[in-house]
């Protein structure tokens, strides 16, 4: 059984295509994934949609960047579990029309209301994300700087979470920073010390 489509609004940096990635994984499916600005022509949505297998999630990343006539001929394919191809320079120039397998439709946008509602309300899911606490922050920091096997003072994570801006990527942007100074340093383990040194080159305040 597939995943239901949904829609995976937030702003920039929360891990909307992270848990697509993780979505699929866990359904042990295909993945597709495409930048809505990517699509020009209805054959590079085409081409998306009939490359799905039976099952898998078809991920459009910016799907507010889509224009207005690929929104709708995204709905309609939805509806009709179908596409239809213009006859082209056949003689008849009658369309053509093609099935499309049972996929699931994950689209994320930073801004739902540039999406037209009728294909909103066909997104049987809606995923919220909204900004970290720095606990939650501090969390993600721990289990990266493990993950790679930094050694690290703990205590100085949340003075990285707080100048995050409750974002995922820029709490991982500023530990990358911080390891930085640690090596041109000749240095293994994170202190403080390094953190604050990265901080002030970045221009980064406890603000």
């Amino acid at each position: 059984r597939r995943f239901d489509h949904a829609l995976i609004v937030g702003p920039p940096g929360l891990g909307k295509t992270a848990i697509a990635q993780v979505l699929a994984a866990e359904l042990a499916t295909d993945f597709f994934e495409v930048l809505g600005q990517s699509i020009k022509h209805s054959s590079d949505l085409n081409s998306v949609l009939l490359a799905a297998t039976a099952g898998s999630v078809v991920f459009i990343d910016e799907a507010h960047e889509l224009k207005t006539e690929f929104q709708t001929a995204l709905y309609l394919a939805l509806d009709k579990r179908r596409i239809i191809l213009s006859g082209g320079n056949k003689s008849n120039g009658s369309p053509q029309s093609l099935p499309l397998n049972d996929f699931a439709l994950l689209l994320a946008s930073t801004d739902e209301h540039c999406l037209l509602q009728p294909l909103r309300d066909r997104m049987r899911l809606l995923l919220r994300f909204s900004y970290y606490s720095v606990e939650e922050l501090t969390t993600v920091l721990l289990q990266r700087a493990r993950a790679l096997g930094w050694e690290i003072h703990e205590e100085l994570l949340p003075q990285i979470s707080q100048r995050s801006r409750g974002t995922p990527r820029l709490a991982l942007r500023i530990l990358q920073a911080v390891r930085r100074v640690v090596r041109s340093e000749g240095e293994f383990t994170i202190t403080a010390s390094h953190c604050l040194r990265a901080c002030a080159l970045d221009q980064l305040d406890d603000l």
